[in-house]
């Protein structure tokens, strides 16, 4: 809009300059063609009176009286001097002296110049009582006087009128005029020159007299010069760009309501596209990036062109079924899990079956009926809490009977060669712990650590709150491990032996994390030849009505 503006403001600015140059071309011609009437006049006299006469004094005064009767409507004054400034003829009353004569402007240049004519500056004059300006205009000439050839001047007086009469064809104003100016600087036309002699008026483009735009008074100004034939003149033009400006204001305003009007069009447009394409595709980016981080519920919102509306649609239609699969692979991943926990809870051989009811038998047919009894009851417990009523999660309180129930039943088989010893925090039996837990860790504590024991064996399970989580630790004082036995059990497939349940430790640590996360499970410290603390992390979880 600015750069429009600007150049509707050099076009006007440019159009100002052409008008103002038709109008100096014009002016400039007929200006061109009133010098030419009195150069036609000056070489009227010298060539048809002054060279054709018969040469005597009478005769040529009279022809000089002659041609000024017939053109006193162009013409002041007529005169014709000698080169020494003496009058030889002339329509002036009172002659002027030689000396005076000779000093003018005019009669030097004129005398100066042959061939040549001189237009000289204006100048008042007393004719017929009155003053009047006239231009002086003057050439070298050469006459018969007394029968010998002489050189003079010869001068006409043109009235200024005539000039200004041309000029004033330009209709001048205070911000748009023009002037004209002789070789000297002098004013010889000026549409203000009353108001410039009362000083009502000072012209300040003077000194700028070329082809310019200047500032002056807070405005623009434009001058442009001509020059006037041979005469040397100056036809100056002065006009006012801001005045210009100013007319132009009523177009200034349609420019700008309809360039204002043409940038609403483009906002709206440029808006219309935004919301048809730009911001479609970057809401459509901001969904897929959503659903590139994991959140597969995020839909896109049909909108926009065509192209971007079926774009959104088959993203949807891709998200949906992303999304099924995603549903079906969780529910194969939940399956997967929960038969997982099922089948390591599952792992128990018929081993120490067999071991325990040889015992029993062994026992019946040594006599020992008390014992055997004991075992059976303790045996029958076992095995009651193992099922459970088929569930994979039952209270820690039954959890540790299941497990003393095993140590029992160990603890008679080996003839009391170890020592059991509990540690348990009872506020900590009403939580929740999967089945068959502790009872593989006191397994590994007994098959293991109270290996090559005799009567000094130790096993200690303790149950306490360590840091918002229940801590379950088995402790035996048997014959420890290395760092690389502890990684090894906890790293690879390891059961215990045949003689046991055929649970391992690592089973038991898969089972917790697959429940709870991998921050649970079981972790091992053993010192050689002091013993193993075998610790189970869980967190505590109560039964409620709804789960």
């Amino acid at each position: 809009m600015v750069l429009f503006s600007r150049y509707v403001s050099g076009q006007i600015q440019n159009n100002v300059q052409t008008d103002t140059e038709r109008q100096m071309d014009a002016l400039s011609a007929g200006l061109e063609q009133e010098i030419k009437s009195m150069s036609d006049l000056i070489n009227q006299v010298y060539y048809q009176i002054l060279k054709t006469g018969d040469g005597t004094q009478t005769a040529r005064d009279a022809s000089l009286q002659d041609f000024y009767r017939q053109h006193n409507r162009q013409l002041v004054n007529v005169a014709l001097y000698l080169k020494s400034g003496e009058t030889v003829w002339s329509t002036e009353q009172t002659p002027v002296p030689a000396a005076d004569v000779v000093k003018q402007p005019w009669f030097q240049q004129a005398a100066q110049t042959i061939e040549q004519i001189s237009f000289g500056s204006p100048q008042l004059v007393c004719q017929k009582d009155q003053l009047t300006r006239v231009l002086v205009v003057s050439r070298y000439v050469e006459f018969t006087r007394g029968g010998q050839s002489t050189e003079g001047v010869l001068r006409l007086d043109f009235p200024v009128s005539d000039l200004d009469s041309t000029l004033e064809r330009y209709k001048s104003t205070k911000v748009d005029y023009c002037y004209v100016l002789d070789t000297d600087g002098s004013m010889l036309y000026h549409p203000f020159r009353k108001e410039i002699a009362s000083g009502l008026w000072e012209e300040w483009s003077i000194p700028m007299l070329s082809d310019t735009t200047v500032q002056h008074n807070h405005a623009a100004w434009n001058i442009q010069t001509h020059q006037i034939g041979y005469t040397g003149w100056k036809l100056v033009a002065v006009r006012s760009l801001t005045d210009v400006q100013q007319q132009n204001h009523n177009l200034y305003v349609i420019l700008w309501v309809v360039l204002c009007a043409a940038g609403a069009v483009l906002i709206l447009t440029d808006l219309l596209l935004l919301r048809l394409i730009t911001h479609p595709v970057s809401k459509l980016s901001a969904v897929m990036e959503r659903f590139g981080v994991g959140d597969l519920s995020v839909r896109a919102q049909a909108e926009g062109i065509g192209e971007l509306r079926a774009l959104a649609d088959h993203f949807n239609s891709m998200a949906e079924r992303i999304q099924g699969l995603m549903r079906r692979v969780i529910a194969n991943e939940k399956e997967k899990r929960h038969m997982e926990r099922k089948l390591l809870q599952s792992q128990i051989t018929p081993h120490f079956l067999y071991n325990t009811l040889d015992s029993i038998i062994w026992m019946i047919q040594s006599g020992e009926y008390e014992g055997a009894g004991k075992m059976v009851s303790l045996l029958a417990k076992f095995f009651r809490v193992s099922l459970s009523q088929g569930k994979d999660i039952i209270p820690l309180r039954k959890e540790i009977e299941h497990a003393v129930s095993y140590l029992s039943i160990q603890n008679i088989r080996f003839k009391d060669k170890f020592e059991f010893i509990t540690d348990i925090d009872a506020s900590l039996l009403d939580y929740l712990c999967p089945k068959i837990t502790i009872q593989p860790i006191i397994e590994n504590a007994v098959y293991h650590g109270m290996e090559g024991k005799y009567d000094d064996g130790e096993i200690e399970l303790s149950v306490h709150e360590v840091d918002g989580n229940i801590c379950i630790a088995v402790a035996d004082n048997g014959g420890g491990m290395t760092e690389e036995q502890i990684d090894y059990i906890l790293h690879n497939k390891v059961v215990s032996s045949k003689r046991g349940s055929g649970v391992g430790v690592h089973n038991v640590d898969d089972r917790l994390k697959l429940l709870y996360g991998p921050e649970y499970g079981v972790t091992i410290e053993s010192v050689l030849d002091e013993g193993t603390t075998v610790r189970m992390t869980i967190p505590k979880v109560r039964e409620t009505d709804e789960e």
